[in-house]
């Protein structure tokens, strides 16, 4: 059976941009917003933890991109990593943001360093969660996807118990800590119509063009990274922040590739000290380790 788009739930919104519906989660605050961008295979859901925790008295968007969570899903439409930039730009434009901080996670990431490569004026600050590059080489299984024949099946294929053991098993630092609700919201998704054809776009996009990205960011970066990320490994985190000139960087111990979801007191502590300015630190996790900051 297929799913359809869930109405709109307590602290959502939907905007209209260029006569495609987004979906959003929010709070209010003072100032520049934090808009909160998800990445493959995910929507506003993954922020569901740390939003109104992270924003440091401000605004916070948590957004749907077209093709994922709440949002429409048109086709033709460009899910490219460049499409997807225009979009954001798009979307902010709608909204009245003139400059947000943007806090991207793995292919949004890529997406939320783009903007801030190409249009340094809209981006205040940049915090990258585990995020992809245009050299990452995540796992095998998401690289499998970018193979027409092959990923078409795989992802046609997939079905909950799959899903569900991909969660506990690469996704998360441990498996205990998978709700049934963080599977049910990724499953729902996937039932929508457009939802794995968007992704598959996305995953496809040529990274080619983007070489070097990383040297033209000049707004102030702060890099997140689980010590046990098994989707993209834990020394990315330092390779990515050795690439953007003054970029911080805070791993976080007992965390996959979702430290948000997983360790969500850490996270929300490390993001709210970058944007007040007081200097990043978090508080101890589990076994009393620290999370290491450089």
């Amino acid at each position: 059976m297929r799913g359809v788009i869930p109405p709109l739930g307590p602290g959502e919104r939907d905007t209209i941009v260029d006569g495609v519906r987004w979906r959003s989660r929010e709070v209010e605050g003072r100032g520049d917003p934090v808009v909160y961008v998800h990445g493959l295979f995910a929507s506003s859901s993954i922020w569901q933890d740390v939003l109104g925790r992270a924003e440091a008295g401000r605004p916070g968007i948590a957004l749907d991109f077209p093709g994922s969570g709440g949002s429409e899903r048109p086709w033709p439409w460009d899910y490219t990593v460049e499409g997807l930039k225009s979009a954001l730009l798009a979307y902010l434009d709608a909204r009245g943001i003139r400059r947000a901080v943007l806090v991207g996670s793995s292919f949004g990431g890529a997406i939320a360093m783009l903007v801030a490569a190409d249009n340094p004026e809209r981006v205040e600050r940049l915090v990258l969660v585990a995020s992809a590059s245009p050299e990452s080489r995540p796992l095998w299984t998401l690289r499998l996807l970018r193979f027409r024949v092959a990923g078409d099946a795989a992802l046609a294929l997939l079905r909950r118990p799959m899903l569900a053991w991909g969660h506990r098993h690469q996704l998360y630092a441990r498996a205990e800590r998978v709700s049934d609700r963080a599977i049910d919201e990724a499953w729902r998704a996937l039932r929508i119509p457009g939802t794995r054809r968007a992704a598959l776009r996305s995953i496809r996009s040529d990274p080619r063009p983007y070489l070097g990205m990383e040297s033209k960011i000049r707004t102030p970066t702060l890099v997140i990274w689980g010590d046990s990320d098994r989707i993209l490994p834990p020394s990315e985190g330092p390779r990515l922040a050795s690439r953007i000139p003054g970029a911080k960087l805070v791993v976080i111990p007992g965390a996959g590739h979702l430290p948000q979801r997983e360790q969500p007191a850490a996270f929300a502590q490390a993001v709210a000290d970058f944007l007040s300015g007081r200097g990043v630190g978090v508080p101890p996790r589990e076994g009393g380790r620290r999370s290491t900051v450089t």
